[in-house]
């Protein structure tokens, strides 16, 4: 679908729809502890990347 549409999607995009799809194809529903799992690493991804960058920056200017 977002091939036909154009749109732009990543691996984890795909692999977390792949987790939830096999989930619900089971028959066993949603674990809505792994659906919070996943969408927390997708909130907290980039605040994570953003402080450890500054960080870096932070040392690295330091140093040299």
């Amino acid at each position: 679908m977002a091939d036909r549409l154009g749109l732009p999607v990543s691996t984890t995009h795909l692999l977390s729809c792949g987790v939830a799809g096999t989930m619900a194809a089971n028959g066993s529903g949603l674990q809505w502890s792994t659906v919070r799992n996943l969408l927390l690493a997708w909130v907290l991804t980039l605040p994570c990347s953003i402080a450890l960058a500054f960080v870096l920056f932070i040392v690295f200017r330091q140093v040299f």
